[in-house]
């Protein structure tokens, strides 16, 4: 019969019992001979069983060990190392998807770092080493699982600074002793010797009166200060340069004469990245303009802020530095000038136009 209804009662997998309608088409349903089945070419009703069985959907990816802020801290100084652990159930990973200001050894953005199900679950141990570019560094994990839209991902940002100067452990050479202290006068005058701190540039040459507080970098204005060094002693004064230091602002640190008189007037100061300097070669960026090697009276070692004037010592807004003073030639620091104590007095000498903080 043409277009024959059929109502076919079937049970679902939830144990419910449901009726498909079927309608044929105008051929109707016929018999098979050969193999007892009818036929029909029909159409399905609602309620009608979806033919076949459908796939098992493809899970997602996931990461079961991800990166953690025990392995990754959010931040740290350059030229540290780090080991980051993680794994997942996944078809492949990379870190593609990282963000970093320079490249990070141990942590490649190109590639894949896992490629199969059994590479991507092995517990991956990777030495992170941070580079010397200073910046937020975002590591990202992200993995992927063949027939899946879905990427599964770790994230971990870090930010980078540049490391702080020692506070101990001076490179000066063996047989020199940095002085924690230091004997100074003010201005020549005896009356107002004092023994102050002699780590800190602002302990001498911040100095105005025992009444005013003492001045950060560049300190006071055209301030003489005579410095005792025992023999084979030195100081190193740390200073960090004003954030907002004005463009153009110059100095000087001038040596005067010599106390007692019979003691060569000679004397050797570097502005170094690194307490105890006392190498007259200079580290780059810092050029040969950051060194005084064996001065007579009247010698400086002249700063700034002024990027154009490769005279100067340039000194960085924000970076900090140590200023280095031995009574001894950089070629030999080990041969003192000094037989007991040496009071060579140096002016904190201003130069250009551009005022001083706080002037």
């Amino acid at each position: 019969m043409a277009q024959t209804t059929l109502r076919l009662n079937w049970t679902a997998s939830d144990g419910s019992v449901k009726t498909c309608v079927v309608t044929t088409d105008a051929s109707g349903v016929s018999l098979d001979i050969g193999s007892g089945k009818l036929l029909a070419n029909a159409t399905f009703g609602e309620n009608c069983p979806s033919a076949g069985t459908p796939p098992t959907p493809v899970p997602d990816p996931q990461i079961t060990d991800g990166l953690d802020a025990s392995e990754l801290p959010s931040s740290s100084v350059a030229g540290a190392s780090y080991t980051a652990s993680w794994s997942a159930d996944a078809d492949s990973c990379s870190y593609a998807d990282s963000n970093l200001p320079a490249a990070v050894t141990g942590w490649p953005t190109s590639g894949e770092v896992c490629s199969d199900a059994a590479s991507c679950a092995t517990a991956h141990r990777v030495p992170v080493v941070l580079p010397s570019t200073t910046g937020n560094y975002a590591f990202v994990l992200s993995c992927r699982r063949n027939g899946s839209d879905v990427v599964a991902t770790s994230r971990r940002v870090m930010t980078v600074t540049a490391p702080p100067p020692p506070a101990t452990g001076c490179i000066a050479p063996a047989g020199l002793t940095r002085l924690e202290s230091a004997y100074v006068e003010f201005n020549y005058t005896v009356s107002n010797g004092r023994t102050t701190d002699a780590t800190h540039f602002e302990s001498i040459f911040g100095y105005s009166t025992a009444e005013t507080p003492l001045r950060p970098f560049p300190g006071t204005v055209n301030l003489n200060q005579r410095v005792f060094l025992s023999r084979n002693g030195y100081v190193a004064l740390q200073f960090t340069v004003p954030r907002d230091l004005a463009l153009e602002t110059v100095g000087a640190f001038r040596f005067e004469e010599t106390q007692p008189q019979t003691s060569p007037a000679r004397m050797s100061m570097t502005i170094s990245k690194s307490c105890g300097d006392f190498s007259p070669t200079p580290t780059p960026p810092l050029t040969n303009a950051c060194v005084l090697n064996n001065a007579p009276a009247n010698g400086s070692l002249a700063w700034g802020y002024s990027p154009s004037n490769a005279a100067l010592c340039q000194l960085q807004p924000g970076e900090t530095y140590f200023l280095n003073i031995v009574h001894a030639s950089l070629n030999a620091p080990l041969t003192t000038y000094c037989q007991g104590y040496c009071g060579n007095t140096i002016q904190n000498q201003k130069i250009g136009t551009q005022l001083w903080p706080g002037q």
